[in-house]
Parts: C-alpha cells; structure tokens; sequence
C-alpha cells in the first residue's frame, strides 16, 4: 500500500458556465462531454486514514467502505449477477444504512475493453441520479418488484462499487467529501447515452471540494456512495468519477469492477442514522 497522503490529478467537471442557466447540458457520447465538460486540477486524498478516525459515513462524508467476499464466480455471466451478487448488495445496503428493505435499479460491470460510451470508465465528475425524480423512480422500483408504495416511507439511493479480477489500482474511483459540496454547486444536466433522455445532476468546479479514493481497493472491499436521498437533513450527493493515477506503477493490472444501483426504503418515523 503507497504511503502517500494524495495523489495529483485532473478531472472533467461541467462547465461552470452552465450554473444559473435555465437550461441543461446533454451528455451522452464523448463529443458531448468533451463540448460540455473541462478539465480541472485536484488532489484526491487516502480516505483509509479517516476511516480509523471516525470521520467516514454516509451521512458525513457520503460514502463509506465495506467487506464483501462475494460468492459470485463469474462477473461476466448476468444469470449469475443477478442471482448472487445482486442480493448481497441489497443484504449489504440494508446492513449499513439500517434499510427496512432494498431493491435493486440496475447493474453495470466496467473493464478496460467497454463496448460503448455507457459502460466505459466514468470520465467526468457526476452523480448517478437527480433527488427531483426520486419519489417517481423509487415507485417505479417498488412496482417493478411488486411491491406498493406504503404512505409514511421515504427512498435513499446507493451506488455499490466493487473491484474484481484484479485490486483497483488504474483507473480508481474518486468522490468528492460531501461535507465540502454546498448543495448550490450541484446543477442538472441530462444524460443522453443509449437512447435516454434522463435528468440526473453534476456539480460545476469549487476548489473547495475536497476529493477522497481509497488506494488499491481489494476484491473483497466495496464502496457505497449515497445517490440521492429525500429525508431531511441528510446527504444527498456524492459526486465521483474514474482518475488517471500517478502513481499506478507501470504493468499494473487493468481495472476491472461493478457497480450497482440500489433503492433503499426507510420508515419516516424511524430514520435511522447508521454508520460504518
């Protein structure tokens, strides 16, 4: 494990030119966000150290790390994702939010050979979801399962982020400390890709952001990113993106990982606070 306290990078923000405006920029090939987005300079920091010192949550910095030793033998086979990897996601969102339930949106398996914009390494600053569409998607999710939306439930989403093959040593995943995102920094941009037309949300450049990874992440570990989240007082973003790292000696292995999206239901009368 490298020793050192951050690494120096660049990363693609959207244009700050786009805050205040009554439009969104769409997104959804590498022309749109080379148009739309620009690069900005950042430290990103070792999170492991603050993991010790109790300055880590979902609900204070936006993410957290996990175990999962997965049982799940082949991150290529979907039959098998879904059917094994998928309910220790949802097993594990519910442990470490104190979730009544959860369910899953969807899945993605990033490699170094991507078949199209979509699945490629993430390549500019964003979040996965816009909390102004979250009552309507997490109904749909909870229809989807055949379950109705009971009155006095509220939704947080979680993204779940775990190596495989290979420890995540290229192409890392960062995310921005929510305690230093000012809600004003977060616009709406619309992603385009695949035929979609979705309204998700992106935060503009604030040198004040502080950005955090976690160094060579083992197969076992998992990240969990809060998404979106409609309780009081809570986080609710948690920017990321993939980085060139500097320091990845050179022949280290290709970065390999999923990810999945996950719903969680919360009882209003019992928001629980639980942390990692």
């Amino acid at each position: 494990m490298s020793n050192t306290s951050f690494v120096s990078t660049k990363v693609r923000y959207i244009n700050s030119e786009w805050k205040g405006r009554n439009e969104a920029p769409r997104i959804g090939s590498k022309e749109s966000r080379r148009e739309n987005t620009a690069y900005q300079d950042i430290n990103v920091y070792d999170a492991r150290p603050r993991i010790a010192r109790d300055e880590i949550g979902l609900e204070k910095t936006g993410f957290t790390l996990a175990q999962n030793l997965s049982s799940c033998g082949n991150f290529r086979d979907e039959k098998v994702i879904k059917e094994i990897y998928l309910p220790e996601m949802r097993n594990l969102v519910c442990q470490v939010t104190g979730a009544s339930a959860a369910y899953h949106y969807g899945f993605l398996v990033r490699t170094e050979t991507p078949v199209d914009f979509n699945d490629g390494y993430a390549r500019f600053v964003h979040c996965d979801y816009n909390v102004e569409r979250i009552e309507n998607m997490s109904h749909d999710v909870l229809r989807d399962n055949g379950v109705e939306p009971q009155t006095g439930e509220m939704y947080a989403w979680f993204n779940t982020w775990q190596p495989f093959d290979n420890p995540a040593i290229k192409n890392p995943l960062a995310f921005i400390d929510a305690g230093t995102l000012p809600r004003e920094d977060v616009i709406d941009y619309y992603y385009t890709g695949r035929n979609r037309d979705s309204l998700v949300a992106a935060p503009v450049y604030n040198p004040d952001h502080r950005w955090c990874y976690f160094p060579e992440m083992t197969t076992d570990e998992v990240i969990i990113l809060k998404q979106m989240d409609q309780r009081p007082d809570r986080v609710v973003y948690c920017p990321h993106t993939s980085f060139d790292n500097p320091i990845a000696k050179e022949g280290a292995p290709p970065r390999r990982s999923i990810e999945t999206r996950v719903l969680a239901a919360v009882s209003y009368t019992h928001l629980r606070a639980h942390e990692t």
